[in-house]
């Protein structure tokens, strides 16, 4: 074998790459490392300063067999899962960049502040052109584990699934300073078709209420307060959407 100051510099370098180490896991024997392998193992450890809120998607997650640094379906479903479908995702306590530590970081504060009543970007980390824009409403502790959280959302807009096994970024669009400051909101869904609609929300006050129907479109109705905690609204024919409390 010559020396290894004579071998040629590679400057194209490719995916398939290799070098030699040593895997400290299996006795240190000698093996090959590809570049790609590499560069992978970076991208999803704690090795580098890579971007906080990166987690994987878990297609048929159950209670039982959540992986951590993982976001999922709160059921069992195993085909990719369309952004505009999706009101639930369970995430894991621990994101990518920290799960390969010891005692991994738990980042769930940041689950409940600033991130709910915040509007939130979940995007593919190979293709930003595949992603889902969500008001993040709630973050709720499973009671059951205490590893994962139950996230409830409002889908906006979007392109693409959650496929999965794919990395995605979570990013934080744009912050609800009144949320901070302790002037809270949130969204009732109405999801069968009624002319009345009795609306239960804890922000402890008569809330202002505006009304979409499953089109986004604005619809007035009138308007009764029977407390601080729930408001009934009637409205002239039947139809299903959201009310955005204030």
């Amino acid at each position: 074998m010559a020396r290894i100051s004579t071998y040629p510099l590679d400057t194209n370098l490719a995916p398939a790459d290799k070098w030699i180490g040593s895997d400290s896991t299996n006795k240190k024997k000698t093996v090959n490392f590809s570049l790609e392998s590499v560069s992978n193992w970076l991208n999803t450890s704690a090795a580098i300063d890579s971007q906080t809120l990166r987690f994987k998607y878990q297609a048929s997650a159950t209670d039982a067999n959540r992986m951590k640094a993982s976001i999922s379906l709160d059921v069992d479903e195993a085909a990719p899962k369309t952004f505009s479908s999706v009101s639930k995702l369970v995430f894991s306590i621990n994101s990518l960049k920290y799960a390969s530590q010891g005692a991994s970081l738990n980042i769930s504060n940041f689950y409940k502040n600033p991130l709910i009543g915040s509007y939130v970007l979940i995007s593919n980390v190979s293709d930003v052109s595949i992603f889902g824009i969500y008001l993040w409403n709630t973050a709720v502790e499973q009671v059951d584990d205490n590893l994962f959280y139950d996230i409830g959302l409002t889908y906006v807009t979007g392109n693409g699934t959650l496929e999965n096994t794919k990395d995605y970024f979570i990013s934080l669009l744009q912050y609800d300073v009144n949320a901070a400051s302790g002037d809270k909101t949130e969204v009732f869904t109405q999801g069968t078709a009624a002319a009345t609609w009795v609306i239960d929300h804890s922000l402890n006050k008569f809330a202002s209420v505006t009304i979409v129907d499953s089109a986004e479109q604005t619809v007035i109705g009138n308007v009764v307060y029977n407390s601080n905690s729930q408001i009934t609204v009637t409205f002239n024919n039947p139809f299903s959407g959201k009310a955005f409390l204030n």
